[in-house]
């Protein structure tokens, strides 16, 4: 039987949502200064603010227990160039004192706006739900745990969009891990853009969303990440009619992500990339929302009831990626992505063990029954699977009875031709 890893390798199979490059030199001491000066540097000079402006960008920020992290992002938002902002907080029932905060932040700066959930609704109504509520002509998103390193990013965003009448911007970011206890860094990495011909141009139908599904080979020119991206506010109510109330209404804590990109890609006209970095995303933030997803002890789930969550919104997430693309053949290469993405040996044996197992399997049945699927993409998903069921788990005899029907469904055709 051919494997997975043969497959991938004999067929140069290849996926990445964007550029992915470790820094170091002077790039690095920079980026280092930046997030300090945040950390660290004087409260910004906020006494210029027009209140009385209609904000250029609405920010929104989730927020669920992240108390220690408020300063750190309210202040990155203060040294923004721009100033003509609504800094919409959405506290998701948080048990700690993160309302509270919010609350004695807004009496400095009256631009901060709180919208207090009444129950815990997750990560996707957060953001769409705070959205829909913003008053500015854009929108942007960004975890309380991130902060911005570029002042004039915002600034930058808002001059392309209105200039060029965007629906969508992206720009680079800065990614990596820090020790808060310690202040040390454990790394930084650059997202960016291969092809720097991409950046600083408008891009238009159907080159928007095939730069997102890979169908061109631009496979990094718009990125599956929600916080590196500039909405327009018209495409808000778009993306979150084209999601549908009744899914973003759900309650999901992980991998919401694509699916607000794929929203945005799909109804944007207008779309620019822009060659600056302007954020600090930060990983491994322990008490936030995506904590723990692929952790084991031995062959056990180190946290099973929250793994479980999480994969089921994430197997949810991409379920409904399928459904939302299923007339769309140039989306072929977006959809493999996700077997490609799970199949790590870590990640499989962390699905074996959930109760998701079976709708992870049934995502590489829908390709090979998906109508659109070319011969490559039919072999990829029947390689997956048939490599993923050789796990010892009770599923196997089952799924493979179903490939042996497959096959010999295909037989009985190809003789009576």
């Amino acid at each position: 039987m051919t494997t997975y890893k043969k497959f991938l390798v004999d067929n140069q199979f290849h996926i990445s949502y964007s550029s992915l490059i470790k820094i170091n030199g002077d790039l690095e001491n920079t980026v280092k200064k930046a997030v300090s000066i945040v950390l660290f540097g004087p409260n910004p000079d906020i006494a210029q603010i027009d209140l009385n402006a209609t904000p250029k960008i609405s920010i929104i920020i989730p927020v669920y227990n992240g108390e220690k992290y408020l300063i750190n992002v309210i202040k990155s938002i203060q040294y923004q160039t721009l100033k003509e902002l609504e800094i919409i907080f959405i506290d998701d029932k948080s048990t700690d004192n993160s309302a509270e905060r919010i609350l004695n932040f807004q009496k400095i700066d009256p631009r901060i706006k709180l919208i207090k959930n009444n129950k815990n609704r997750g990560i996707l109504y957060n953001r769409i739900y705070g959205a829909l509520q913003a008053r500015g002509e854009y929108i942007t998103f960004i975890d309380v745990d991130d902060m911005y390193i570029n002042p004039e990013i915002l600034e930058l965003a808002y001059i392309q969009c209105y200039k060029n009448n965007l629906d969508l911007l992206e720009y680079d970011y800065f990614g990596g891990r820090f020790d808060l206890e310690k202040n040390e860094y454990i790394d930084i990495y650059l997202f960016s853009v291969k092809d720097k011909s991409l950046t600083n141009k408008i891009f238009y139908q159907p080159d928007i969303k095939d730069g997102f599904f890979y169908s061109n080979k631009r496979e990094d020119l718009v990125s599956g990440i929600v916080y590196d991206k500039v909405y327009s506010k018209k495409q808000i109510k778009k993306m979150a009619d084209y999601i549908g109330e009744d899914f973003w209404n759900q309650h999901f804590i992980y991998m919401e992500d694509f699916i607000i990109a794929l929203a945005a890609v799909r109804n944007a006209e207008r779309f620019m990339r822009l060659s600056f970095a302007g954020l600090y995303h930060w990983y491994e933030n322990p008490e936030g929302m995506t904590k723990g997803v692929f952790d084991m002890e031995g062959n056990k789930l180190k946290y099973p009831e929250m793994t479980n969550k999480k994969l089921g919104d994430y197997i949810s997430m991409w379920e409904r990626a399928f459904d939302l693309t299923e007339n769309e053949p140039e989306s072929e290469h977006f959809r493999l992505s996700l077997l490609y993405l799970l199949k790590e040996p870590d990640k499989t044996n962390v699905f074996a063990n959930t109760i998701h197992f079976e709708r992870f399997i049934n995502l590489a049945k829908r390709m090979l029954e998906w109508k659109h699927s070319s011969e490559f993409a039919k072999s990829f998903a029947k390689v997956f699977a048939l490599d993923t069921i050789s796990y010892e788990i009770p599923l196997k005899d089952k799924y493979q009875e179903f490939y042996v029907q497959s096959e010999s469904k295909k037989n009985k055709k190809r003789k009576k031709k």
